[in-house]
């Protein structure tokens, strides 16, 4: 019934608050976008239209027509008969085409690409939006497993072995800001891919609870550097948080082709595996110094 009794009822605390919150669905992109292993891409206009201009954005999950023409542009509905956009002449839409989702669901065909239309109607005229599906070549998965497990390895280890030393506490410490901000950058690149939201507004999407973790991270590491008991601790629920936030649908990024992320693909999946590879570590060391009692705290210069 002393301070170790206190420290497992606050974690046990913790768990309850957190990871509920972690477990409910969560924008792992900003914007509701995830990783996948095709792309799409638009190709052509059927006919050309003067002043009419459609793309493929956000690494292909949703077109974007821009109408320069002095007709309402019609975009004709798919299969499912569920409304597309009109677009006004001077307007600009964004929408998830069935049609695109289609092929995008397709068996990966031979030579990589599968092409697809969008008819749209300008003023009297039938358009069609000529693209295809492309499936670039998938990630080194293996590469960003390894990693993963050493962001695990390397804290979880260290911790283990120094659990009761002011190193441990220091590498607790280090390894929770670390995942902090792996998970920060993630969120904050993120966040920039959708075109016409506004960025706060994604930023909050693509956190979700694991927003949660950003303060508990901070002040887990520095009470573990000044010896408090609660520090491990916070740090724990800090590490757990991310991990299991991030876990559902961003850990594909590892394993597919196309990554919705501002900066780079290959970026953002070393952000993936730091965040729950280390987050998971960081709960690790945590217990391991929860259970040991507490790490004094580095000592000061003499008097």
């Amino acid at each position: 019934m002393g301070a170790r009794f206190v420290r497992t009822v606050l974690l046990l605390a913790l768990t309850a608050v957190l990871l509920p919150g972690g477990a409910t669905p969560a924008a792992a992109h900003a914007g509701g976008l995830s990783s996948s292993t095709s792309q799409a891409g638009v190709l052509a206009l059927d006919p050309p239209v003067p002043g009419l201009d459609v793309r493929a954005v956000e690494f292909g999950a949703r077109l974007r027509l821009t109408n320069g023409t002095a007709a309402p542009v019609v975009v004709t509905p798919g299969p499912d008969g569920v409304a597309l956009p009109t677009v006004p002449p001077g307007g600009i839409a964004y929408w998830f085409d069935p049609r695109i989702a289609a092929a995008a669901a397709a068996e990966r065909p031979e030579g990589d690409r599968l092409g697809w239309a969008v008819p749209l109607r300008v003023g009297d005229a039938a358009v069609t939006v000529r693209g295809e599906q492309y499936w670039p070549p998938p990630p080194a998965t293996v590469v960003w497993t390894l990693l993963a497990l050493l962001a695990l390895a390397v804290p979880a280890v260290a911790g283990l072995l120094g659990a009761s030393r002011v190193w441990g506490g220091v590498v607790l410490a280090a390894a929770t800001l670390v995942v902090l901000a792996a998970h920060l950058t993630h969120v904050l690149g993120s966040a920039g891919v959708p075109e016409d939201q506004p960025y706060a507004l994604m930023l909050l999407s693509a956190a979700g609870y694991a927003m949660l973790g950003w303060p508990l991270g901070a002040i887990g590491a520095w009470l573990t550097l000044r010896g408090h008991s609660a520090g491990p601790l916070l740090c724990v629920a800090a590490g757990g948080l991310f991990a299991i936030v991030i876990a559902p649908v961003d850990a594909f990024t590892l394993f597919e082709a196309v990554v919705p992320f501002s900066w780079g693909a290959d970026f953002d999946r070393a952000l993936v595996a730091l965040t729950l590879g280390g987050g998971l570590g960081v709960v690790v060391a945590g217990v391991a110094v929860l259970r040991r009692g507490p790490v004094a705290s580095t000592p000061g210069p003499a008097a």
